[in-house]
C-alpha cells in the first residue's frame, strides 16, 4: 500500500516537473516583479483561517505584492479584495466527498484526491502567477500534497518557502487510521522531510517550535507566532446584543419559547434583553446564560464531555430549586461544592455551537434524546452555521465560551479560545499539554478534565455574569490577555 502510494504521488511530481522544465527551456525565466512579493498558499478555504488572513493583511501593509492561491469560500475582507497589490489565485473545487466516506472508499480513493489538489496547486504555483514570488508562505496541515508541490514549485521559480505549523497533518490523520497506520507513517516522512528545508518555519505554541526541532530536525529559522484575534472581535454593548438576539434564528427557534423561554419575544425583549430606551437596553434579571463553543466537528473534540456536564448541572439545578436539606446525591457528584451556591440562582443553559463538519448530525441526535420528555429540563443546545460578521458578535454577547479542542498532536492551540479572548468572553478549555501557553486556570480561565470538572465549574463559579464575579474577574482578564 505505501510503496504504491508513494508511486501515485511521485509520477505526477516528475510530469509536471519535465513539462515545467521544457516550457522554461522554450519562454526563458520570468523575472521576479520585485523582492517584495509574496504567495500564500492555503489548500483550503483561506476566507475561515484567520491566521492566514492575518498573514495576507500583514504583508499587504508592508507593502507586498501578495498572491492569494487556496479555494474559493467565505469572504474576504474588502481590505484584500479591493487591493490592487492583492491577487487572487482560486484553486479548482477540492473532492472533499473523499473526507467523508468509510475508512476502505477513503483508502482507495485518497490517492485520487492528492492527484487533483497536485495538479491543480502546481499548476496555479507554475503558471498562474506572472512574475515569480520572492516566498511562498503555506499553511500546514494539510501537508500532503501541498508541502511537496511547493517545494518543486520553490525550486523551479526561486522563491523562498515559509511554513506557518497551525499543527502536523500526520497527527490528524492518525485520529482517523490509528497512528500504526503505513499511511500514517508515510504521511509522517513526507511532512517531516519535505518541511524540514523550509527558509523560515512560523510555530504556533512554544510546544510546537520544540516538537519541529527535536522530532522532525526542522532548518532555517524557527520563531513563535501566537494566535491574536481580529481587531474587530470585542464586547458587545447590551444594545448591540440585543439587536442581534432579535435576528438569530438559533435563538429565536419555536422549540426554545415554546417551553424552554416561554413568552420571553416581544417587540421590545429578547430571551436576554429588555429595550429600556431608543438607544439602550439592559440584561433581564432571569436571562438564561448564553454559552457558546465551535467545532468543525472532528474526532479530536469530544463533546460527550459537554453533554454529560450539562446533565450534571440540570440534575443540580433541579436539586437546588427543590431546596432540598444537606447535600444530594448530585451535589456530591460535581465535588459538593454547590452547597456554597444554594443562596444563588443558578440560570438556565442555552448553548449555542457553531460550525460544520461530519460528525454534527450524530450530536443533534444526542441532544433530542436528551431533550425528551423526562430529560433536561434547564439545559438546551443548539447547533448554528452563522455569517462570518455574526460570529465574533455571538461571542461578544455571550456569557461563556467552551473549548473541546484536545490537540492532536498535544502542541496546537484552539483558535477559538483567542476569538473568545477577544471578545472578553470567560472560557472553560479542555486540558491539554500546552494549553498553559494560552489558558491560566483559576487566572485568565478556567481548566477542566472531565465533565465532572467542567460541571463543578459552571455550578461552583457560577454563569449568570451578574451573580460571580469570578467570571468578570476572567471576562476582563481574558479581553486583557488578547492585547
Amino acid at each position: 500500500m505505501g510503496s504504491s502510494f508513494v508511486g501515485e504521488l511521485a509520477t505526477p511530481f516528475l510530469a509536471l516537473f519535465a513539462v515545467f522544465w521544457v516550457w522554461r527551456q522554450v519562454t526563458g525565466a520570468r523575472p521576479s516583479s520585485s523582492s517584495k512579493s509574496v504567495a500564500i498558499v492555503v489548500l483550503g478555504d483561506i476566507g475561515r483561517s484567520p491566521r492566514m488572513l492575518y498573514h495576507a493583511q500583514s504583508f499587504l501593509s508592508h507593502g507586498y505584492t501578495t498572491h492569494i492561491v487556496a479555494y474559493r469560500g467565505a469572504a474576504l475582507p474588502k481590505e484584500l479584495t479591493e487591493a490592487s497589490h492583492v491577487h487572487l489565485v482560486y484553486l479548482p473545487t477540492p473532492l472533499a466527498f473523499v473526507s467523508a466516506l468509510p475508512r476502505p472508499l477513503f483508502l482507495l480513493l485518497a490517492p485520487l484526491k492528492v492527484l487533483h489538489a497536485t495538479a491543480s496547486l502546481f499548476w496555479a504555483l507554475a503558471f498562474r502567477i506572472e512574475h515569480a514570488p520572492a516566498f511562498m508562505l503555506v499553511q500546514n496541515p494539510p501537508a500532503i500534497p501541498t508541502l511537496p508541490v511547493v517545494k518543486f514549485a520553490a525550486v523551479l521559480r526561486g522563491s523562498k518557502i515559509l511554513i506557518d505549523w497551525h499543527n502536523t497533518g500526520y497527527s490528524v490523520l492518525a485520529m482517523r487510521l490509528g497512528t500504526r497506520h503505513p499511511v500514517v507513517k508515510l504521511a509522517k516522512w513526507i511532512e517531516t522531510y519535505w518541511g524540514r528545508t523550509a527558509f523560515a518555519h512560523l510555530c504556533v505554541t512554544e510546544a510546537m517550535k520544540t516538537k519541529l526541532q527535536t522530532e522532525a530536525g526542522i532548518r532555517g529559522r524557527a520563531v513563535v507566532f501566537h494566535d491574536r484575534p481580529p481587531a474587530h472581535f470585542h464586547r458587545l454593548t447590551s444594545f448591540d446584543a440585543h439587536a442581534l438576539f432579535s435576528r438569530l434564528d438559533v435563538i429565536s427557534s419555536p422549540s426554545l419559547s415554546s417551553f424552554f423561554l416561554p413568552n420571553s419575544f416581544s417587540s421590545t425583549s429578547t430571551p436576554f434583553t429588555t429595550i429600556t430606551s431608543p438607544t439602550t437596553a439592559d440584561p433581564l434579571p432571569t436571562r438564561p446564560a448564553l454559552l457558546v463553543s465551535a467545532t468543525s466537528w472532528t474526532a479530536d473534540e469530544d463533546f460527550s464531555i459537554l453533554l454529560a456536564a450539562l446533565s450534571i448541572y440540570d440534575e443540580a439545578v433541579s436539586a437546588l430549586a427543590t431546596k432540598a436539606s444537606g447535600s444530594t446525591s448530585k451535589e456530591q457528584e460535581i465535588g459538593g461544592r454547590a452547597a456554597a451556591v444554594k443562596a444563588e440562582r443558578l440560570p438556565k443553559v442555552l448553548v449555542v455551537i457553531t460550525g460544520k463538519g461530519a460528525m454534527k448530525a450524530d450530536f443533534e441526535a444526542q441532544v433530542r434524546e436528551k431533550e425528551k420528555a423526562g430529560g433536561w429540563e434547564h439545559v438546551r443546545v443548539r447547533t448554528a452555521w452563522l455569517a462570518i460578521e455574526d460570529y465574533p458578535k455571538l461571542l461578544g454577547s455571550a456569557d461563556l465560551g467552551i473549548s473541546l479542542h484536545a490537540s492532536t498532536s498535544g502542541a496546537d492551540l484552539p483558535m477559538k479560545v483567542v476569538d473568545m479572548f477577544g471578545c472578553g468572553l470567560p472560557v472553560c478549555a479542555l486540558d491539554f499539554p500546552c494549553i498553559s501557553e494560552l489558558v491560566q486556570d483559576g487566572v485568565n480561565g478556567r481548566v477542566f478534565r472531565t465533565a465532572e470538572d467542567l460541571a463543578d465549574q459552571l455550578v461552583s463559579d457560577g454563569i449568570a455574569s451578574e451573580q460571580c464575579p469570578n467570571l468578570r474577574d476572567f471576562q476582563l482578564l481574558s479581553a486583557s490577555a488578547s492585547d
